[in-house]
């Protein structure tokens, strides 16, 4: 998939995007979050027999997922997918695969809803975060972003609470993700939960 040519130009075209406009704000869904997406949906895709049509896809859909965010946070997944829609018809893409695009980024809304094996893989992708190791460093970021969104300064407290309750509710989709995924989801969950109890422990 490196050598596609869309696709290599979809990555230039996201990087400098987000170089131009990245907010302030934007700590965590910026273009490292982009690649680290797309890294996973090709491993994930992969694994779940999409073929070389669906991989290219999901990948594409990757790429813009969250361009949206340089606009604001609320609604970026509809902006995403118009993003991605008027770039991809700039350059000749076929209509079937367009919507196919948007319909993946439109998946990953919370709560996820995919419809499908294409959808599926990108939704796992996107969150596929919650099972890496260094999680909790990475939630940092994160946590600026939502202190953004709601115009607070939340407490180590209120921050793991809202952590833990996500963290907790989530599942993934693909047979990939469950595999590969899951053992670390719980292991980040309780390392959470340990952060949570010594806090509200403290004198």
């Amino acid at each position: 998939m490196a050598e596609n040519p869309l696709l290599q130009k979809a990555r230039a075209y996201v990087r400098a995007l987000i170089k131009e406009r990245k907010p302030q704000w934007l700590k965590y869904h910026d273009f490292n979050h982009a690649k680290s997406v797309v890294k996973a949906c090709q491993a994930i895709g992969t694994a779940s027999s999409l073929g070389e049509e669906g991989l290219e896809v999901v990948s594409l859909a990757a790429w813009f997922h969250d361009v949206g965010y340089v606009e604001g946070i609320d609604g970026h997944e509809e902006r995403s997918a118009e993003m991605a829609n008027l770039f991809l018809r700039q350059n000749g893409y076929p209509e079937r695969k367009i919507a196919q695009v948007a319909a993946c980024i439109q998946a990953t809304k919370m709560p996820q809803d995919p419809k499908n094996v294409i959808e599926q893989v990108l939704c796992d992708a996107d969150i596929a975060h919650l099972s890496r190791k260094d999680y909790l460093e990475l939630s940092g970021d994160f946590r600026l972003e939502i202190e953004f969104r709601m115009c607070v300064t939340l407490t180590d407290v209120e921050w793991l609470t809202m952590n833990i309750d996500f963290v907790a509710g989530h599942r993934y989709f693909t047979d990939y993700a469950k595999t590969n995924f899951e053992k670390q989801r719980k292991l980040n969950l309780a390392a959470l939960r340990e952060q949570l109890s010594k806090l509200k422990c403290a004198p």
